[in-house]
């Protein structure tokens, strides 16, 4: 990716993690926050794209019962904890490959 092309790209959505510029932010919520799982309290602030702004509002007006269903869905296997989810290690491309005709472009 051109320098040009990343110029403007300081923000980043919290939940898909795809690059934004300041205007395309959709959605910003800021407070504080309380990690169950580490025992840490904090502040936050979390940025959204439109994209995940639109599931996370649909995944808020939907029921309980829509909620429940999802999770019997997940949970296929039987009964008992959501299992981690597991994100593939992102593929980082440091620009220090050269192409096949060796031009590094």
């Amino acid at each position: 990716m051109s320098v040009a092309l990343t110029l403007g790209l300081t923000h980043k959505c919290c939940d898909c993690g795809i690059a934004l510029k300041k205007e395309e932010i959709a959605y910003e919520i800021r407070g504080e926050y309380i990690d169950y799982i580490e025992h840490i309290p904090g502040d936050i602030s979390i940025i959204l794209c439109s994209g995940c702004r639109e599931r996370m509002l649909h995944n808020m007006q939907s029921s309980q019962g829509d909620a429940i269903l999802k999770r019997k869905m997940i949970e296929k296997d039987g009964p008992g904890p959501l299992k981690p989810l597991v994100f593939p290690e992102p593929e980082i491309d440091d620009f220090r490959t050269p192409d096949s005709a060796g031009t590094g472009m």
